[in-house]
């Protein structure tokens, strides 16, 4: 609270958003402060709605350097723009060709890698069902006193696995002990 006859502090001063910020280095910094959050606003925007969406940012003094972001890309945006509201974006060099390649590559490694997290979660949840299969045999409750007779081929690696995890926990806990096991 500023008393009657006082100046108000040097604290955090509320930006007037509606006009021009007359100093130019400050005009900057509140460009280099705020593009970011634009440019994540954008990608939220075209995320959600799925539309093709470009930001283009040019400072206002000749030497700043240019922004862009464009979802999937500027010139793709660009390119979907009527000639005569494009202005230059014909000028542009586009390869819709290798995009639309690119994507469906990019696609189909997509696809690949789901099958093979489902072929990996259909195995682990196989190697779960023999160690359970196991340990039912043995009669107990915990994995690593399961019969290892019991368990298949595909189980026996990573039940070993585990058991050496277990054996060189217990080595870094106790003091002194050799780890070369």
């Amino acid at each position: 609270m500023v008393r009657e006859g006082q100046q108000g502090g040097s604290g955090r001063k509320k930006t007037d958003t509606s006009k021009l910020i007359p100093d130019l280095k400050a005009r900057q910094f509140a460009l280099s402060k705020r593009r970011n959050t634009l440019f994540r606003m954008a990608g939220v925007l075209a995320t959600i709605t799925g539309a093709q969406v470009a930001v283009v940012v040019l400072p206002a003094s000749a030497r700043g350097k240019e922004y862009a972001f464009g979802s999937p890309s500027v010139d793709a945006v660009l390119q979907r723009l009527p000639s005569s509201s494009a202005g230059n974006a014909a000028a542009l060099p586009v390869a819709e060709e290798d995009d639309a390649a690119r994507v469906s590559a990019l696609r189909q490694e997509l696809e690949d890698i789901k099958g093979l997290v489902t072929a990996e979660g259909a195995r682990i949840k196989a190697v779960e069902d023999g160690v359970k299969r196991a340990k039912v045999a043995a009669g107990t409750n915990k994995w690593w006193e399961a019969d290892v007779n019991k368990l298949g081929a595909a189980e026996l690696p990573h039940f070993e696995a585990a058991l050496r995890q277990i054996r060189d926990a217990a080595q870094r806990m106790i003091p002194g002990q050799n780890n070369d096991a």
